[in-house]
């Protein structure tokens, strides 16, 4: 499954704009492996890059702490606001490294990946 998606993932624009790309900044991990309504998806990134049970687990706990991250955003002042996201530019660059580590060769497909499911899920939301 994965010679002909990355064939079609490399088709994909190689400079998105924040819109179409919206990793590391958007809670990507959070709707995939916390939110119900993420989990088919999660399925089929976890099938297309044959994810080990570790890689799941760690994925899995950094969704997590980005979902606390924007549990904690939700009752803040304004001043207090603006130091969480310096915390939060800061978590979301920390997660991008290690989800890098994670998951090695594979951080492309996965970049590639988001991508696609990311405008499939505007597309959606649009109609």
């Amino acid at each position: 499954m994965r010679g002909p998606l990355l064939l079609l993932l490399a088709l994909l624009p190689v400079h998105p704009q924040a819109a179409s790309d919206p990793w590391p900044g958007s809670p990507v991990l959070t709707r995939l492996f916390v939110l119900p309504s993420g989990r088919a998806d999660r399925d089929r990134l976890i099938r297309t890059l044959d994810l080990t049970v570790a890689q799941v687990r760690e994925l899995e706990r950094l969704a997590g702490s980005e979902r606390a991250y924007a549990q904690a955003a939700r009752t803040l002042d304004r001043a207090d606001a603006q130091a969480l996201n310096v915390k939060l530019a800061a978590m979301n660059a920390e997660k991008d490294r290690k989800v890098r580590r994670l998951l090695g060769t594979d951080y492309t497909l996965f970049r590639a990946w988001v991508r696609a499911w990311w405008q499939a899920q505007v597309r959606r939301a649009a109609s």
